[in-house]
């Protein structure tokens, strides 16, 4: 009885770890093969269009002001680029140096785009909330770095497919 209640246990085990530990490399492939290969759909299309629309407005409204038309027309060719460079990124082969090439490019593009929403948003808050905006977005900044330019997608992979990927201990409830 307690023999095949172990291997109930140990099945069930696989299944979990199996479920869990999807190599990542798998993951990439499903969600590279999921991707459609036009080069923009209709709803990225009316993304934009609906950012286009509204930054003419806010361009309408502040056009007395020209530090705030210039933040928002930075800021809307920044995104315009980002995306750019991002849809460049994907369709961009593994090993090509033209990825290392966009990924700083990504990177600088969102640093430059959340240091300019950071400075806006700090700038309407009280010193206290203020400082944490400003941590909270150099945490962002940094955390981007590292995933970017120093974390290893290829060392998790080895990892996964040699088997010495450490499974994650459950925790139970009360």
């Amino acid at each position: 009885m307690s023999d095949l209640k172990q291997n109930n246990t140990t099945s069930q085990n696989n299944v979990l770890k199996d479920a869990l530990l999807l190599p990542v490399k798998q993951v990439a492939d499903t969600s590279r093969s999921s991707s459609s290969s036009s080069s923009c759909s209709w709803l990225s299309l009316l993304g934009l269009l609906f950012l286009a629309f509204n930054s003419g407005m806010a361009i309408h409204r502040s056009r007395d002001d020209p530090w705030s038309v210039a933040f928002i027309v930075s800021t809307f060719l920044d995104l315009l680029l980002l995306f750019f460079c991002l849809q460049m990124f994907e369709k961009t082969p593994r090993n090509s140096p033209r990825r290392t090439h966009l990924k700083i490019a990504v990177w600088c593009l969102s640093t430059f785009l959340t240091v300019m929403f950071s400075y806006k948003v700090a700038a309407l808050m009280p010193l206290a909330v203020a400082i944490i905006v400003w941590v909270m977005s150099l945490g962002t900044i940094f955390s981007g770095f590292y995933l970017f330019f120093i974390y290893r997608e290829e060392e998790v992979e080895n990892n996964a497919s040699s088997g010495d990927v450490k499974p994650a201990k459950m925790v139970e409830g009360p």
